[in-house]
């Protein structure tokens, strides 16, 4: 009587398991043919979002937004060959993943790097990201007769060493790639005869894009991290955007949606808290426990004189050099002799 009372119990809840178990096989597989019907639905190939939806309460800064500010939700390779642009960036030194990320946003084509490499998927892309000539960047197959040109994106040389620090302390010991390096770590990488040989990367990289496009200027676009990141940023995004839509199968979006564009993947990604660009990005790097020597500032000065009198004809490019080297007197309360 005992066992045919337990049976009795145990049908109802065997019923509701299989019950919850049905239901749950059937929504995952509503949800699987929802989510397969968006990824292969063709038109249109770009999908669009509301800006107010990407701002998500944060305050609004001096920039005017468009009543509605269009960003690709996804972004894919152009189904036409396009003329890509090199993103050229000193290794570790920041910045080339948020010009990457404007670049797709500005045009909904897919940007390409080392990890993704393919001649037949750079081909189709809107950039192609590399450190080259630095070690272990790879150098484009062929000739650059496919390429519109390149943005050269240039940092202070000594920000640009330090996140590189930053950057190779959380590969070696598996940290976010934002981790910020002990001092005491810091300072071991600084007196070995890494800063200096970061200092002469630095000096190389520089040297062959300034003369890879010497003859043809008009297709090297310079781009500073400081002015990316500052308060004037928006200004440079448009000028990232009018250089990609000179290249053969780009078009970049409306220019009344590029400010916004600058809020949701510069403005935001840097400033969540309080949505202001500060005007000393360029030394969020720096801090009292990151010293340097005199011999140091010295070696870095001199390099940054080298490239100023190699290229000062560049004016724009002679000005870059001139405020980092300005730059350096910041120096003065962190500099151990």
């Amino acid at each position: 009587m005992t066992m045919m009372t337990n049976q009795a119990a145990a049908k109802p809840m065997t019923s509701k398991r299989v019950v919850f178990q049905v239901a749950a096989a059937l929504a995952l597989s509503a949800y699987c043919l929802l989510h397969y019907a968006w990824l292969t639905e063709s038109p249109p190939e770009q999908k669009w979002t509301d800006s107010a939806s990407l701002i998500r309460g944060r305050s609004l800064s001096a920039v005017d937004l468009p009543p509605r500010c269009f960003i690709p939700r996804e972004y894919r390779l152009s189904k036409q060959p396009t003329s890509p642009t090199y993103l050229a960036s000193f290794h570790g030194g920041g910045g080339g993943k948020v010009i990457s990320n404007l670049a797709q946003a500005l045009t909904g084509i897919a940007a390409t790097n080392q990890v993704n490499y393919a001649r037949r998927r750079i081909d189709h892309s809107v950039l192609f990201e590399t450190h080259y000539p630095l070690e272990g960047a790879i150098k484009v197959e062929g000739d650059d007769a496919n390429f519109r040109g390149a943005i050269l994106l240039l940092r202070n040389p000594v920000d640009s060493i330090l996140s590189f620090f930053n950057a190779f302390y959380a590969r070696k010991y598996h940290y976010l790639i934002d981790f910020r390096a002990p001092a005491e770590d810091w300072i071991r990488y600084r007196d070995s005869a890494q800063f200096a040989a970061q200092v002469k990367l630095y000096e190389k990289f520089v040297i062959y894009w300034m003369n890879k496009h010497k003859k043809n200027r008009e297709d090297l676009l310079l781009i500073t991290y400081e002015g990316l990141t500052g308060g004037r940023g928006a200004i440079f995004t448009k000028q990232i955007a009018n250089y990609l839509d000179k290249s053969e199968g780009i078009k970049v979006i409306d220019p009344d949606s590029v400010p916004c564009i600058w809020e949701k993947f510069v403005r935001d990604q840097w400033y969540p808290n309080n949505g202001h660009a500060s005007t000393a990005t360029s030394f969020q790097e720096r801090a009292e426990d990151r010293p340097l020597t005199q011999d140091q500032l010295f070696a870095v000065s001199r390099m940054l004189q080298s490239l100023d009198e190699r290229f000062g004809r560049d004016k724009q490019f002679s000005t870059i050099m001139n405020s980092y080297m300005n730059s350096l007197y910041d120096y003065s309360d962190s500099v151990i002799s």
